[in-house]
């Protein structure tokens, strides 16, 4: 059963009276207890998108629709779209320092949906909040509950996240760029964590990252996109495995790899994405591409059988 329905998303931004198109045409969805990785460099469009979903952002021009479990999220008022953020979809976002309140205390930010919610009193909402901070792994929750955002380390303060975005067991996560302001050894934690959370709960997780090497653990599907689009989607085994379209291809070639020697060369993508202030003309991966044709300058190929390619390569 398909939980979220994106059907022809686009937004727009006015910036200097010219239009931004950050995202164009793009659709998916997410199935019941199933995550979903929504993959691209930075400026493909990816977080636009996000916060498009939830409205989010007030300066966008948005079209479309978003349906969850069969409700447009677009014909709703920002009044009863609040009643989804949290309750129904909770966002976990990628800087952990300046999404947390810094005036309030840890316990104050986990507890205050709960009650605004009526799920909880303040003391039942309370004793929730410390068992989801041992739950996320934190030590110590009757102290760090009383602690500002300040006191915690980073990776603490992205658990903190985790814990205000499951604390109403929501149906979907969202993670936008969750490991971004995290080193290596913590991202991997933080992303174990969240496989943990959603696979014990049967919650669907939407995970936005620019890093296609965190994905092959973690997600069930991929989804890449490129210049506001998507370009190639599939299973992981698929998209890591049997690659169609030329860009995901330069991505993969783009990490090391540990079945290769070690005099593997990495081969970086040569060029820079697109100016979407106006539309491109044919593939907008094509200037980059080293199998683009005279087709492919000319029009841009629609998404079918898992890549938006005039020629994919199966």
């Amino acid at each position: 059963m398909s939980l979220l329905q994106v059907e022809n998303l686009s937004v727009e931004f006015s910036i200097h009276k010219k239009k931004l198109m950050a995202v164009r045409g793009l659709s998916f969805e997410i199935k019941e207890g199933e995550t979903v990785a929504l993959v691209g460099e930075s400026g493909c469009g990816k977080s636009a998108a996000v916060q498009a979903l939830l409205k989010l952002d007030s300066v966008s021009h948005t079209t479309g629709s978003v349906r969850f479990c069969g409700e447009d999220l677009f014909k709703k008022s920002r009044e009863e779209l609040s009643h989804f953020r949290g309750k129904e979809i909770g966002m976990i976002f990628q800087d952990p320092f300046t999404s947390l309140n810094p005036t309030m205390k840890i316990g104050e930010q986990i507890i205050e949906g709960l009650v605004y919610h009526k799920i909880a009193t303040k003391e039942e909402a309370k004793t929730k909040a410390l068992e989801l901070l041992r739950l996320v792994g934190i030590s110590e929750p009757a102290i760090r509950y009383s602690q500002y955002p300040h006191s915690l380390s980073g990776g603490m303060r992205q658990r903190v996240l985790i814990a205000i975005a499951i604390a109403m067991n929501p149906r979907l996560l969202i993670a936008d760029e969750p490991t971004t302001a995290l080193d290596g050894t913590v991202s991997t934690q933080i992303l174990a964590l969240l496989k943990q959370l959603t696979s014990e709960r049967h919650t669907s997780l939407l995970l936005i990252t620019h890093d296609l090497s965190l994905v092959a653990s973690y997600a069930d599907r991929v989804l890449i996109m490129y210049a506001g689009k998507i370009v190639e989607e599939g299973s992981v085994d698929d998209v890591f495995l049997r690659p169609k379209h030329p860009y995901t291809q330069m991505l993969l070639q783009t990490l090391p790899r540990l079945d290769l020697p070690k005099t593997q060369t990495i081969v970086p993508i040569e060029g820079s994405p697109p100016n979407l202030f106006s539309k491109p003309t044919g593939c907008p991966f094509a200037p980059r591409c080293p199998r683009a044709f005279d087709q492919c300058k000319k029009e841009e190929p629609p998404l079918a059988n898992g890549s938006a390619c005039w020629k994919p390569n199966d």
